[in-house]
């Protein structure tokens, strides 16, 4: 086996492992990481000892050690600017939706409800409406209501609460490490 082939046999055996990690956990299966990643580990060194010659040499470490300290160095400070941002605007009130609601009492007796989902706006300012949705009679919702109350706060609050938002953002992350990296091994494999 060569280095290429040693190359791809790692890379597969990662990718199989990751994937084999988050299914796991998405499905509750937590038994699987246990077995799945020193499995992947053993392959990986198996594979290693078969390779045939130099997997890498001085200048090739020279180069994967600047490549990988400058990649930490610039994501490090654009981690903490970018983290800094984005709290910002998780924490700020007129950025995050204002829920409003409001019960009156009907001439029949009977209480009705009004809900409004709105964003943005300064305090005592109301914002641009998201949602809204009126029950006429609380006591006494019928099957048409319910559903649409459920409705209403599940597309209402559907962008504030995805669960895929933290797996996007970890491969946004993830590419945006691999694309430096790779800039930066580009940039001094020809320098050295």
């Amino acid at each position: 086996m060569n280095r290429t082939t040693y190359l791809v046999c790692a890379l597969l055996t990662s990718a199989l492992v990751a994937a084999m990690v988050g299914w796991s956990v998405a499905a509750g299966a937590l038994l699987v990481p246990v077995i799945a990643v020193p499995l992947g580990i053993v392959v990986i060194l198996a594979c290693r000892q078969q390779v045939k010659g130099v997997i890498s040499d001085e200048r090739s470490n020279r180069i994967r050690y600047q490549a990988s300290f400058r990649t930490i160095e610039i994501l490090l400070i654009l981690g903490v600017i970018g983290t800094v941002v984005f709290s910002s605007y998780a924490y700020s009130a007129p950025l995050a939706p204002t829920i409003n609601g409001k019960v009156t009492i009907n001439e029949d007796g009977t209480r009705s409800m009004t809900i409004t989902i709105s964003r943005g706006g300064d305090p005592g300012m109301p914002g641009d409406v998201i949602r809204s949705i009126t029950i006429r009679n609380m006591d006494a919702m019928n099957e048409t209501e319910a559903s649409a109350y459920a409705a209403f706060w599940q597309e209402g609050l559907r962008q504030y609460n995805e669960s895929a938002i933290t797996a996007r953002t970890i491969l946004y992350c993830l590419i945006v490490l691999i694309v430096t990296f790779g800039a930066f091994y580009l940039y001094y494999a020809r320098k050295y």
